[in-house]
């Protein structure tokens, strides 16, 4: 069953809310519809400018994506928050939270850009702390401001920096004026905004907010995982060519993402709930978009960010059916280091598979290798995952051998695919970079890690199973039990 199956399976268990009508959700549908229209007809160029805004085929792109999840997280709470308290409030908050995301997907104007991101480190942290009254509810609400505010101050303090170093006040200009800008000042601007992204995409160690904010009602966690952490990652996908300019900004978002994936990773397989593991994982998958847009391809970033919106968005509808399969057993056979050695045809179709449909072939073996290499390594490293989940089934040998890679050969040059089409969409043009040796350690260190899990030493080594268990431990007050007095968490 997949996840919009059974979130769709959610939606439908919950009991009927009579007398309201979901007129904002099928307006905001409505209004995902025209988008994809618009993103069809608009010709590639600079786009439509409307004062602060610029309507091109990016920001039609990701209005598409907010909408369409908007729409479907407006559907589920329709019949989730019927006789809530706060009912109108949280409408408000959700309908608030959708226009600024909105805005952030299609500002053009600094200060445009800084006043929606303001509005979610405003409002999203009283959406989390929905349930007033509720002692965990209100900390993990504190939380989530101060932090969320504090990575604010450090893009306000960025972008003045750029505004003083360039004297523009728009992205797309960004790249003409920093020729003649102080490279010290752009040094300092590059990064201050790689801080803000880890702070609003909850990249260890700003990750504590994101960790906490289970207290949030359900169709609050499935649009700010889908739709609001991900601003990060518009904000690199603006600022790309400050942060290129400055070689440690750059190092610092493939440092800081990697860091992300190899600790988000393994603190979701450490974690017994349902919704704290998959913040953890949002946390892994940021960090993957983080490491796509450093290494010079926005087109793979953008594409990540949409698909894990909405992959995300119904895993979180769906949480609730953990609940019916939690007594279901699931036959896992162990997995030895011999038989390890029969997923690598699986790993090498997924890379080749990917290599071949994006172009990247001469990237990884040719003369001009560069940093496309790094994505066709995770992407056979997605294919070791994928060979060895279906050995822990107990499948057959010949299984794995030839019906495996040829699977993954598929799905390789699928997401390969899908990259391409979001390039041609949106117009982004990949900027790969030169391959250095510390591009090579992220899939060294991950193809470490996915042995060590794949034989159970993570479970076996106490010290490294308690780190990973609590690296995604929220703060003690934000995990108190339900008080009288809390609503829908």
């Amino acid at each position: 069953m997949t996840g919009f199956q059974t979130a769709t399976r959610s939606v439908q268990s919950l009991p009927q809310a009579p007398g309201r009508r979901p007129g904002l959700r099928h307006l905001t549908g409505a209004a995902a519809l025209a988008a994809v229209v618009a993103l069809v007809a608009l010709p590639v160029g600079d786009g439509i400018v409307l004062g602060p805004l610029t309507i091109d085929r990016a920001a039609l792109f990701l209005a598409t994506a907010v909408l369409g999840l908007s729409a479907l997280v407006q559907g589920f709470a329709w019949r989730y928050m019927d006789g809530d308290r706060d009912r109108r409030g949280f409408d408000l908050r959700l309908g608030i939270l959708t226009l600024a995301a909105l805005v952030l997907a299609a500002a053009d104007h600094m200060l445009a850009f800084l006043a929606a991101w303001s509005v979610v480190a405003l409002v999203l942290p009283r959406a989390i702390g929905h349930a007033r009254g509720w002692a965990a509810a209100d900390a993990a609400a504190s939380l989530a401001r101060r932090s969320l505010i504090g990575g604010t101050v450090l893009l306000g303090g960025g972008l003045l920096l750029l505004w003083l170093a360039t004297g523009g006040h728009r992205f797309s200009g960004l790249a003409a004026g920093l020729p003649a800008a102080d490279p010290m000042i752009i040094a300092l601007a590059a990064l201050a905004l790689v801080a803000a992204v880890v702070v609003q995409c909850a990249l260890p160690p700003a990750h504590g907010w994101l960790m906490a904010s289970m207290t949030a009602p359900t169709p609050v966690s499935a649009f700010m995982h889908a739709g609001l952490v991900n601003a990060g990652g518009i904000l690199m996908l603006r600022t790309l060519p400050v942060v290129e300019a400055v070689p440690a900004a750059t190092v610092a978002a493939f440092a800081m993402g990697s860091l992300a994936m190899l600790i988000g990773a393994a603190a979701s397989r450490a974690q017994t709930g349902v919704k704290r593991g998959l913040a953890a994982s949002t946390s892994a998958q940021m960090g993957y978009m983080t490491v796509q847009a450093a290494l010079g391809f926005p087109g793979a970033a953008l594409a990540h960010l949409v698909l894990h919106g909405l992959y995300k968005a119904s895993l979180f509808l769906g949480a609730g059916s953990a609940l019916a399969g939690a007594h279901a057993p699931r036959a896992s056979v162990p997995v030895t280091a011999s038989r390890l050695m029969l997923a690598w045809p699986a790993a090498i179709a997924a890379g080749a598979g990917f290599a071949l449909v994006t172009g990247k072939l001469d990237a990884t073996l040719g003369g001009r290798a560069d940093t496309g290499a790094i994505l066709v390594a995770i992407a056979g490293l997605a294919g070791l995952q994928l060979a060895t989940g279906v050995l822990r089934t107990g499948a057959r040998t010949m299984v794995v051998l030839l019906a495996l890679p040829v699977a993954a050969l598929i799905a390789g040059g699928l997401y390969g695919a899908v990259i391409l089409i979001v390039d041609a969409l949106t117009g982004v043009a990949a900027a790969p970079q030169p391959l250095a040796l510390y591009h090579l350690l992220l899939p060294v260190v991950l193809l470490m890690g996915w042995g060590g899990i794949a034989l159970g030493l993570d479970r076996r080594a106490a010290a490294a199973w308690t780190f990973f268990a609590t690296a995604a431990r929220p703060a003690a007050a934000t995990t108190s039990s339900v008080t009288k007095g809390a609503s829908h968490a």
